[in-house]
């Protein structure tokens, strides 16, 4: 039986490509000087840099391939490779191995692989073969690898290791940095070079990378496990005998407060100098002028540039500078008061002249002779960093008080109170936060239909919730009563038709009640005891209350009289150049007469009519051709109201301002009358001088 022959099969795609490029090695052995890469469209570069076009009937003409070989270069129009084939750069560099030339460049350490790695670069005739190629760097230049090591690995830092020599020096060069931060110098530690040749001088000559260095470690610490442990002598240029905890404190103890310092030497940066980290609920804690004096170490610079930025004047004064600095540092008490306050008193005493606080130009000192604050919260996150306590106070008050307010103490926190149900309140508590003690002060707060007991971050904030809070709470007790008696007031109609352009008249009722509250039960910050409480209520409510309601609804008519007449006396068309004072004028009224303005201090509330009596003379005067004398008075006027305005903006939203603030805006109003109303006398004596004198009160 004859059987066919097998067809021959054909061979895979891989064994032809396979037989392909074993034919091409082969060939490319001994064509290595015809290898050529394309350069651009159709041009191939040589050897040597010649210039080739593979020949246009060559199957690969149109594929053009990244390297080629070629059997023959032949010179006619131009020099073209003929016989052709395409070849993988990997198989010259092979093949070619005794002909390629190596280069090597930027050798750099490898944090990751902990070794000297560089980049390789291999050549044959000029032509880059791999143009780089990424090698350890030891085995080529096991001398510049080991500098490296030691360089990077070990007097920079970057190695990852738990070898306890390396944590130990780490830890070391960063405590004598904390040095140099604090007394701003860099002449205490050593330099790169000193550390490199401590390791230089006991890491043998053939270790140049990690896993190597590990071996020789682990052998030698079992003889000596010391030799790699710098000492303080190793790494400290001069003892810094200077730089003491005593002169450079790492907290400071402030109202109770420890509160940490951290030192940091780099001009510029946010945080040079001497950074205070406080946390949130502390923020209204601290005294600001407490931090004014720094700390000890750099108290005398900055003493001598406060007296350096004084105006030439007074400047020539006190030359030179540095020995002024001398005597105010042993004459004045850190931390006693306000810096300023403390060094222009010394000053103007050394001299006998005026030396003002204002006088010191702080804006010109350097940043690290300034204190930075650092604010955390619970968890110690950054929630604000600066310079300027009030403005970081103002920033955050909001964050502030709702951080107080969340404090775990149960006993000072609680809501829909109707009653004096709660026990007798303390002035203030003493409560625990991150570790640090701080000052509470329990208050009630008005809720509307209800009071709140709470705790606050201030006194000020404290008594002035308070006051509203029992205002509240005997107004709930009353109920009815207190209804009652405002809506059968003598005069209450004439009385909502003039608040009609200010608002409800139920918001007037609502004043009048608070205020015949205020006036007859005496409700202010001082009620602590529920039998405080109960002998008030009994006392107002059988005594006081309806002739309180008359004297307030008196009060009241007469006010809202003066203020609808002041309205009156204002211009309809208000000339361009009479702007600026009729503006003025209108800011005077809103902060006089509006929503609560029956809730103004006792005291103050009685002067309201003169004040709107004294605006209505202005606007008379004004009309009389008194436009520049208007003016004058509104200079004279304007930086002490700028100051109030930016006082109470530093308070922030729910912020109250103290006795000595609030006396100062009356004191304001009182001097609008010296200045444009002087045949009305004023209630106080009143002056510019007098004004600066009670600022300075705030300021202390």
């Amino acid at each position: 039986m004859i059987h066919p022959m097998p067809r021959p099969q054909r061979p895979s795609r891989a064994a032809q490509r396979d037989k392909y490029d074993a034919i091409h090695r082969a060939l490319l052995a001994g064509l290595l000087s015809n290898i050529g890469v394309r350069s651009e469209a159709h041009e191939y570069t040589g050897a040597r840099g010649t210039k080739f076009a593979i020949f246009p009937g060559s199957a690969l003409f149109k594929i053009e391939p990244r390297w080629v070989v070629a059997a023959e270069l032949v010179e006619t129009a131009r020099l073209y490779a003929r016989t052709v084939g395409a070849v993988q750069p990997e198989w010259i560099e092979h093949i070619g191995e005794h002909l390629v030339k190596r280069s090597y460049f930027d050798p750099h350490w490898n944090e990751a692989t902990a070794h000297v790695m560089a980049y390789e670069k291999v050549t044959l005739y000029g032509l880059p073969i791999i143009p780089q190629r990424t090698v350890h760097y030891g085995p080529i230049d096991p001398k510049a690898a080991r500098e490296i090591f030691i360089q990077k690995a070990l007097v920079e830092g970057q190695y990852r290791t738990d070898a306890p020599f390396f944590r130990h020096n780490q830890r070391l060069v960063e405590e004598i940095q904390r040095l140099e931060a604090k007394s701003r110098s860099r002449d205490v530690l050593v330099g790169e070079q000193a550390r490199y040749d401590f390791y230089d001088a006991r890491i043998p000559a053939g270790i140049h990378n990690g896993p190597a260095f590990e071996k020789w470690r682990r052998e030698t610490e079992k003889r000596n496990p010391r030799l790699l442990f710098m000492s303080r002598r190793d790494l400290m240029m001069h003892p810094a005998s200077g730089i003491t905890q005593e002169m450079f404190p790492d907290a400071l103890a402030v109202g109770g407060l420890r509160v940490p310092l951290e030192y940091h030497l780099e001009p510029g940066h946010p945080a040079d100098g001497v950074t205070a980290t406080l946390p949130l609920a502390a923020l209204n804690q601290v005294p600001a002028e407490r931090f004014e004096w720094l700390v000890p170490g750099l108290l005398r610079e900055k003493i001598t540039a406060m007296i350096k930025s004084l105006p030439k004047a007074l400047r020539v004064q006190f030359v030179p500078a540095p020995d002024f600095a001398e005597q105010a540092l042993a004459a004045l008490r850190p931390g006693d008061g306000s810096l300023r306050e403390a060094l222009a008193l010394f000053l103007g005493k050394a001299r006998g002249i005026a030396v003002a606080p204002e006088d010191f130009d702080m804006g010109s000192l350097l940043d690290h002779l300034h204190m930075n604050f650092k604010i955390v919260d619970d968890g110690g996150r950054q929630l604000a960093m600066g310079r300027d306590l009030d403005e970081l106070r103002r920033r955050l008050g909001v964050q502030v008080r709702r951080s107080f307010e969340q404090m775990p103490q149960s006993r000072w926190s609680r809501t829909g109170i109707t009653r004096w149900d709660f026990g007798d309140l303390p002035r203030s508590v003493q409560v625990q936060r991150h570790g640090m003690t701080l000052q509470g002060f329990p208050a009630l707060e008005d809720r509307g239909d209800s009071v709140a007991l709470r705790l606050f971050d201030s006194p000020a904030a404290a008594d002035e919730a308070h006051r509203g809070g029992l205002r509240r709470l005997f107004m709930l007790e009353l109920g009815d009563e207190l209804k009652y008696l405002v809506n059968n007031l003598p005069g209450m109609g004439r009385m909502c038709l003039q608040y009609a352009p200010l608002g409800r008249a139920e918001e007037l009722k609502a004043d009048l009640a608070a205020a015949a509250v205020d006036r007859a039960f005496a409700a202010d910050a001082g009620i602590r005891t529920a039998m405080e409480y109960e002998l008030r209520k009994e006392g107002g409510r059988r005594h006081k209350l309806l002739e309180a309601g008359r004297q307030v609804a008196e009060l009241a008519a007469r006010i809202l009289s003066a203020y609808h007449e002041a309205e009156l006396e204002m211009p309809r068309q208000v000339p361009e150049l009479w702007q600026p004072s009729i503006t003025d004028v209108r800011q005077q009224l809103a902060g006089l007469v509006g929503r609560g303005f029956l809730l103004t201090p006792q005291p103050w509330l009685a002067q309201l009519p003169r004040f709107l009596a004294a605006v209505r003379v202005r606007l008379k005067k004004l009309k009389n051709a008194g436009l520049i004398r208007d003016r004058q008075n509104m200079e004279l006027v304007r930086p002490h109201q700028e100051r109030y305005g930016q006082a109470m903006q530093r308070l922030g939203p729910g912020g109250a301002a103290d006795a000595e603030l609030a006396l100062y805006r009356w004191m304001i109003e009182e001097y609008r009358v010296s200045l444009w109303a002087q045949e009305m006398r004023t209630s106080i004596p009143v002056s510019a001088k007098r004004l600066d004198l009670q600022w300075q009160r705030i300021k202390r």
